[in-house]
């Protein structure tokens, strides 16, 4: 993601060729044969995975996060980073911005429940601000964070997202409010997770009393610049369709190309603003098809396939750049920060979010017991710690490893216990056959 270079004064071009994050800079040594080695293995662990967890009845996350662990352990020089270079973080963030306008295609599709907007919205604003002071202040007492990285570790765990709850939901198999709200729920983390996050990173980095000014100019420039440019997108989604006539191949290299071109060139402009754009032009997308007389839902099974991939191949790249070192120091303090995110905080803020919403005690218990956090915190923790690192920050080298340990923590506990817990407290769906059990859970991690 491009948050590593919101408050820099050199020119943007300068600012993705830092040293990045504890590797050796041997990005231009790579010979042809490792380069293809590299590719392979990332693509061959990140699709076995997906491929397997589902005859393990398991999420795919609890198998990619130590498939990445373990290959970076086994070939600490041989990664992506290493074979992409500067180019590492602008990838990374425009397979986020695909991932986001899958989101919004789903919200789109899940959101049509209007009773359901005050609840969610007090899960997102309410419950991700208490969310981001607790863990900002167990970062600072159990982790023993500086302030400054705490309050970055605080706001990047507020993230949620599509692409882990999704998958995980559609594991579980809860009942359609309950789906619909906690997929509404983390397909509005993301962005604007991502986003308050970058305030917070441009107050850790920069000083001075016009700081925090600075950041909050940020945050409405990048709310600003999203807009507009989704707008664009938008315009060059109703275009291409129509120039693509009836050809679904077509119409969906227009979907697909007009998020690559519109994010890139929102974050151009303002880092970041490429993630919100993306996920608008997700919302739009539906109303811009039925524009032109034509269904969305046949693009639907492309982007489900290129972010199931694609999140895969992030998740394997990104925490095989995770030190080994670091999570064994770290894991038993992660684990009782995990303890209390997990046992006290969602549990008390799924209760206090969904009050007066029409649901069941039952219902609002199950809410409280799902809140993973997936690969936008991911790419995000990885983005600033490489140039927190690189200013020499105290504490900033931790960040990496506490966020994917949080995130696997989160992964294997809801993953393994969100299913019993529907059955215990009977918000699941009827079973279905086992072959749609398998198709459902293979499209997902």
């Amino acid at each position: 993601m491009a948050l590593a270079g919101v408050a820099c004064a050199e020119p943007r071009a300068q600012r993705w060729r830092r040293p990045r994050y504890a590797r050796p800079e041997m990005g231009d040594s790579l010979t042809p044969e490792q380069v293809v080695l590299v590719i392979a293995l990332v693509f061959a662990l990140a699709i076995a995975c997906q491929v397997v967890a589902p005859r393990l009845h398991v999420p795919g996350l609890l198998l990619l996060l130590p498939a990445g662990f373990l290959l970076g352990m086994a070939f600490p020089a041989l990664n992506l980073e290493n074979l992409l270079g500067s180019a590492f973080g602008p990838a990374v963030d425009l397979v986020v911005a695909v991932i986001l306008f899958q989101g919004g295609l789903e919200l789109g599709r899940e959101a049509g429940d209007r009773r359901d907007r005050t609840p969610v919205m007090m899960l997102v604003w309410v419950g991700a601000t208490i969310t981001g002071v607790v863990a900002g202040v167990l970062g600072a007492v159990v982790l023993g964070f500086p302030a400054p990285i705490a309050a970055l570790f605080g706001t990047i765990l507020v993230v949620s997202g599509p692409t882990v709850v999704g998958p995980l939901l559609d594991f579980v198999r809860p009942t359609p409010r309950l789906r619909s709200i906690l997929m509404w729920e983390g397909d509005l983390l993301d962005p604007f997770g991502a986003l308050a996050a970058v305030i917070v990173f441009q107050m850790v980095k920069a000083s001075g009393a016009e700081t925090l000014w600075d950041g909050i100019g940020q945050f409405a420039l990048g709310l600003g610049v999203a807009a507009g440019f989704a707008i664009v997108g938008a315009l060059m989604m109703r275009v291409g369709l129509l120039v693509s006539g009836n050809s679904v191949v077509l119409g969906t290299q227009v979907l697909f190309g007009a998020v690559i071109v519109t994010a890139g060139l929102a974050n151009t402009v303002t880092d970041n603003a490429g993630l919100l754009a993306a996920l608008l032009m997700g919302l739009i997308a539906p109303r811009v098809a039925r524009s032109q007389n034509k269904n969305i839902d046949a693009a639907r099974p492309f982007f489900d396939t290129i972010v199931s991939l694609a999140v895969g191949v992030l998740f394997v790249s990104i925490s095989a750049l995770v030190p080994a070192d670091a999570l064994g120091r770290l894991i038993l303090p992660v684990l009782a920060v995990l303890a209390v995110l997990v046992l006290l905080v969602r549990p008390a803020i799924a209760f206090l979010c969904t009050r007066n919403a029409g649901l069941s005690v039952r219902q609002r218990a199950f809410i409280g017991g799902v809140a993973p956090r997936g690969i936008v915190a991911a790419a995000t923790a990885a983005s600033v710690t490489s140039t927190l690192v690189a200013l020499k920050v105290p504490g900033a080298a931790d960040l990496l490893p506490a966020t994917f340990l949080v995130i696997a923590g989160t992964a294997l506990v809801y993953g393994l216990g969100a299913a019993p817990l529907a059955r215990a407290l009977k918000v699941r769906q009827p079973d279905s056959p086992p072959d749609a059990q398998a198709g459902a859970g293979a499209d997902g991690v």
